[in-house]
C-alpha cells in the first residue's frame, strides 16, 4: 500500500507528531479523542501519521479539544 504524498510533507509529519504527543500527554485514547473530536477513530491515525492533509475546521475541532488555541496547536 502506497501513502499519499503531500509537497509538505515534513510539516505535516512534525504537525501529527505534535498532536499524537498532546493527546498522549492529555491521557487520551485514539478512540476516546476521535469521539470527543467527532472523528472516525482511522481519520485521526491518518492525521497522526501525515497520510492526509487536515483543513483547518477538522485542526480547529482537534484543537478544542485539548483545550487550546488553534494558534497554539500549529506552534511547534
Amino acid at each position: 500500500m502506497s501513502i499519499k504524498q503531500y509537497k509538505d510533507q515534513e510539516y505535516l509529519i512534525r504537525l501529527g507528531k505534535h498532536i499524537e504527543s498532546l493527546r498522549e500527554n492529555s491521557g487520551k485514547s485514539y478512540d476516546d479523542f476521535a469521539k470527543q473530536c467527532g472523528l472516525d477513530r482511522r481519520q485521526l491515525r491518518r492525521i497522526e501519521k501525515a497520510e492526509t492533509n487536515s483543513s483547518i475546521s477538522l485542526l480547529k475541532k482537534i484543537a478544542d479539544n485539548l483545550n487550546m488555541s488553534l494558534a497554539e496547536l500549529l506552534y511547534f
